[in-house]
């Protein structure tokens, strides 16, 4: 970049500052009106200051001859400077409790508004890889940047005013000083931008880097993934993949150092020589005793000078870096979001006829591998359907197009002999009920991670909540904790208490059955469950309700066989359907599994003799 478009750029640093102050007037309108008028103020007061020293010191000299009335004459200036003084030091306290009020206000604003933002994505928005460095960077900013601003550009009013001011005293006096005093800081902010603008050029690059470095980070302290790496000895491959992610980013901090040293040198350097020279003209230009008590002014109009356009120029300086990384959260508020196109029309509470596919197809984004392939099959209300296939199949992905987590690339699903696009979006999903394979482990009170099934719906009912629990053998587990359904789950907060991965998969369950729902997804419901418990929770999850689809994903044939009728899949094609007998019957691949997993649990040949 050219240095007439770096100036361009930094000369503009006070629009997105004033795009800021904008922001925290909709936010706090009186908070942001008392901050704006006591800097004002505050910037008035030095000029204020110059002229009772001004003053103060000529009073001194005629207080050579010590007649009363020119000492009483002293102590009254001493007394205005005092009160000056303490003035300004109250104004200030009182700038610093509006400013911090103004500032927390503005980051509830606008994290709220990211996290609003967030919520609209589509699944895929939220699994594209760029959508998710977007958003970390905007979520690692909104914190403390947007207050950082609000903060500068309030410092930039206060030194405006001061600089308008005293530079006005000062260039009555004398114009050279005045100009050397006013360009003495400006080699030192030109280069405080530039390294603004090198660090955030390094850090918006290594975005990729730095997510690498948290999963690193996460996978060796995090207790779900640390009994891995302690069983099989990963720490080895963590830490040589930790370090080797530091040294690269403490590598370029350093290089970048070094750099931003080498600018900064000369032009510090440039900065002494400005300020000295406006010292010596000062001085120089004062030699006559009669403006000794004009040249205590001009010495400190010069330092309330320079200090007030160090401020400005910081200020400005410190506007230009944060609304470079201001640009992180405006970028994620950038992206569009697409809304699902939806229908007028309610979801039905029950289904008559089915929910039927017709030749849906599914690539995910960037893919051009199909995860569905032209399927077309109907799913039958008070039936349970089972899908069944290998890895890779596309079972899951059936699952979250029922549900319109995502949308078909081609072809169409029906209700009823509807759209399903033809639904209104929250309708449809307040009728879906979903126990996910990677359930969520909630880190809330068990019955809130239970209730979480019915939050849609009005008057929630705690009888539910434990009607629930009892059906997936949860209710005794759960009085016996220290505060009942009022635990807190998970270790996460203090006073927490820890489930097994099955109690866990038992609260997904019942956070799905609570909920009043016409379909019914179930995605490896039974794989965190015991023998035993999954044995007794079977009934519930494959009891069929009239007007209700339900849709079983298992690899689990315990499961399957529950089933009314069996969807086999291979590589995003269905190639069989019917019910355990008939594709027994076929001896295709749901025969060859189901056997396959049957001869694990027949004993070898001599197997069980004891014999050793």
């Amino acid at each position: 970049m050219s240095p007439g478009s770096r100036l361009r750029r930094m000369a503009a640093a006070p629009k997105p500052g004033l795009a800021v102050l904008g922001q925290s007037w909709r936010c706090d309108r009186a908070g942001t009106a008392q901050v704006v008028l006591i800097s004002l103020i505050v910037g008035i007061l030095p000029a204020a200051q110059v002229k009772l020293t001004a003053d103060f010191a000529a009073a001194l000299l005629r207080a050579a001859g010590g007649s009363h009335a020119q000492v009483r004459n002293i102590l009254y200036y001493v007394a205005l400077l005092g009160l000056l003084g303490l003035g300004s030091q109250l104004l200030t306290l009182l700038q610093s409790r509006a400013m911090q009020r103004c500032q927390s206000k503005l980051s509830a604003h606008l994290s709220d508004e990211i996290i609003s933002r967030a919520s609209l994505f589509t699944l895929s928005q939220v699994e594209d890889p760029s959508v998710q460095d977007s958003l970390q960077r905007a979520v690692r900013e909104v914190g403390f940047r947007p207050g950082m601003m609000l903060s500068q550009v309030v410092q930039a009013a206060t030194p405006m005013v001061t600089f308008t001011s005293v530079g006005a005293i000062l260039w009555t006096l004398d114009y050279r000083v005045a100009l050397l005093a006013m360009l003495a800081p400006f080699p030192t902010v030109v280069a405080q931008m530039l390294q603004g603008r090198r660090t955030h050029a390094l850090e918006h690059g290594r975005s990729e880097e730095r997510r690498r470095l948290t999963y690193w980070q996460h996978l060796a302290s995090q207790p779900n993934s640390m009994k891995e790496v302690l069983a099989f000895r990963l720490a080895p491959v963590v830490l040589t993949n930790h370090r080797q992610l530091l040294a690269r980013i403490v590598g370029a901090d350093l290089r970048l150092a070094n750099r931003n040293f080498r600018l900064s040198v000369p032009l510090v350097i440039l900065t002494a020589v400005l300020t000295v020279s406006a010292q010596a003209t000062a001085i120089l230009v004062s030699t006559d005793t009669r403006h000794v008590a004009g040249l205590l002014a001009v010495i400190q109009a010069i330092s309330m000078l320079q200090a007030s356009m160090q401020q400005l120029f910081g200020s400005l300086s410190g506007m230009y870096v944060n609304q470079l990384y201001l640009r992180n959260v405006n970028e994620f508020l950038a992206i569009r979001h697409t809304p699902l196109p939806q229908g007028e029309l309610a979801f039905p509470q029950e289904i008559s006829s089915g929910i039927e596919f017709h030749e849906v197809s599914f690539s995910y984004p960037g893919s051009e591998r199909r995860a569905l392939d032209k399927v077309s099959f109907t799913l039958k209300p008070g039936q349970v359907t089972a899908i069944v296939g290998l890895n890779g199949a596309g079972k899951s992905t059936l699952g979250k197009l029922l549900g319109r987590l995502y949308e078909p690339t081609e072809g169409q699903i029906t209700v009823d002999g509807a759209p399903l696009t033809g639904f209104r979006l929250d309708s449809l999903r307040d009728r879906f009920s979903y126990v996910f394979q990677n359930y969520v482990e909630y880190q809330l009170s068990v019955g809130e991670n239970i209730s979480l099934g019915m939050v849609h719906e009005d008057g929630q009912d705690t009888g539910r909540v434990e009607d629930a629990a009892r059906e997936v053998a949860m209710h005794e587990h759960i009085t016996a904790l220290p505060q009942g359904y009022r635990t807190q789950a998970g270790k996460l907060f203090t006073g927490g208490v820890e489930f097994s991965g099955g109690q866990w998969q038992r609260l997904a369950i019942a956070r799905s059955l609570v909920r009043s729902a016409s379909v019914r997804v179930m995605d490896e419901p039974t794989a965190a469950l015991d023998t035993l418990t999954e044995a007794e929770l079977l009934n519930t999850l494959t009891a069929a309700s009239p007007g209700r689809v339900s849709l079983l994903i298992a690899h689990r044939f315990s499961s399957v066989l529950r089933a009314d009728r069996v969807l086999v899949f291979d590589h995003g094609r269905l190639v069989e359907d019917g019910d355990h007998q008939e594709l027994m019957s076929l001896g295709g691949l749901y025969a060859r599994m189901y056997r396959a997993q049957a001869a694990g649990y027949e004993p070898a040949t001599g197997a069980g003799t004891g014999a050793r």
